[in-house]
């Protein structure tokens, strides 16, 4: 657990898969998904066999469906690279 919540201080941004699994069980993902939206970051589920309608208490949630992750990837490549740009 400490690795995970270190991991979400450090990020600016976080990913969370949810699958089959993760839906039947879905505590320990909405722990993450709570932590990271508690410190107001941008979380995207990634939906590996699950419908979007099933996500729940993360409905409000932008969802990207596993086969669309290589765009999601590219859009994620353009937002950190347009933060560095202001950065400097």
């Amino acid at each position: 657990m400490e690795e995970i919540i270190h991991g979400i201080d450090a990020c600016q941004e976080a990913i969370v898969l949810l699958s089959p699994n993760t839906i039947q069980k879905p505590d320990w993902v909405i722990f993450e998904i709570g932590a990271i939206r508690g410190q107001h970051k941008r979380v995207t589920p990634i939906l590996n066999n699950v419908h979007p309608e099933d996500i729940g208490p993360v409905k409000d949630i932008r969802a990207v469906e596993l086969n669309g992750f290589d765009q999601f990837l590219r859009e994620l490549r353009k937002r950190i690279n347009e933060k560095a740009r202001r950065r400097k």
